[in-house]
């Protein structure tokens, strides 16, 4: 089969091929109809620090099948495996928990002490078939495609922080970073309970998406997104609730700003340098609530998700922008870098 890899500690990919796995009692083996492109596989492409760190994290072993985010069939199932059979349609959770450590036996295997990364700990699926333990294999209802599928779990992290962030009627919200993940949150938080959605960032390509999605939309870099966040919330001095998607160390001398007294900050980008915070006026004084988030609730948060989807809520594929086969991976990374919403590998 084809299939996308990372065989070393600097820049690129290859395309190789290389045999089918074959699944051990407790996988699944499924043939893969749709992959997504996400932030950590641009951080192997380019092997800069956000690669390198999340590597040795999660104890890379070179070679290893790029990618996380993705959909297809069950084609054949491991000697030990009941819950699922040939035929299904399936998307996976990259988290793969321990089941016995505390936080998953305390409904928090999503953050599981001793857990493993599908794609990066194991081979990933940027290929025409993978395998993965069956207990992160999640069941599409029929209303949900195969591209949708594969956004399911990027779609996740945005739903997650949407619920972390309790917004509630009337609620004016910044999601600052305008991402595939950040436009997500945007898009479900237009579905729900908040009065305004102000998106920022430093892309106007980005920024136009978001505002095709409903949102406010504010360059920080040629506007004083402070002053302007400020003007349109004066009753209230801020916004209620700010979900940090940006990943960006620099955003933080502005962020606490933008948001009011007694208010929310959600955090879910991984910031690379040092956060300039005062414990003090930021966080104390102004009695801020504060939540970080890695990954999704397993599996609440799949099926408030699919149920957005399947009922039409929300269009989760107003994200795509690009769609490549496998043997176009180059042209595909070189997109995601020249500028691109969510980029997508279909397996035909």
């Amino acid at each position: 089969m084809k299939a996308i890899i990372k065989d070393g500690a600097y820049p690129g990919v290859k395309l190789a091929n290389m045999n089918k796995p074959c699944p051990k009692p407790d996988e699944v083996l499924i043939k893969v109809e749709a992959a997504a492109v996400c932030g950590t596989d641009m951080h192997y492409y380019h092997w800069n620090q956000g690669g390198q760190d999340f590597a040795k994290k999660f104890n890379v072993k070179w070679p290893f099948v790029l990618g996380h985010e993705c959909s297809g069939t069950i084609v054949e199932v491991g000697g030990n495996v009941s819950s699922h059979s040939i035929g299904q349609r399936v998307a996976l959770e990259t988290h793969i928990p321990c089941g016995t450590c505390y936080q998953c036996q305390n409904d928090m295997p999503h953050n599981c002490a001793n857990m493993g990364i599908y794609g990066t700990s194991c081979n990933g699926c940027f290929a025409e078939y993978t395998v993965a333990p069956a207990k992160v294999a999640f069941i599409l209802p029929d209303s949900v495609s195969f591209e949708e599928g594969a956004l399911l779990e990027p779609g996740g992290v945005a739903m997650r922080a949407v619920e972390e962030s309790q917004v509630k009627p009337g609620d004016t919200v910044v999601v600052n970073g305008c991402g595939p993940v950040g436009l997500l949150a945007v898009m479900i938080l237009k579905a729900g309970n908040a009065a305004n959605v102000i998106a920022t960032d430093i892309d106007e390509y980005r920024l136009n998406m978001a505002r095709k999605m409903g949102a406010i939309a504010i360059n920080v870099k040629t506007q004083d997104a402070v002053a302007e966040i400020q003007r349109l919330t004066t009753l209230r001095g801020g916004a209620d609730v700010v979900i940090e998607m940006s990943g960006s160390a620099a955003s933080y001398n502005t962020l606490f700003d933008f948001i009011r007294l007694e208010g929310r900050l959600v955090t879910v980008g991984h910031p690379g340098g040092t956060i300039p915070i005062s414990l003090m006026t930021d966080i104390n004084l102004k009695g801020l609530q504060i939540k970080g988030v890695f990954g999704r609730r397993i599996w609440s948060t799949w099926w408030n998700l699919t149920s957005l989807i399947s009922a039409k809520r929300i269009n989760i594929l107003d994200v795509v922008t690009h769609r490549f086969e496998l043997s176009d991976c180059d042209k595909a990374f070189e997109q995601v870098t020249k500028g691109a919403g969510k980029v997508l590998f279909i397996n035909k």
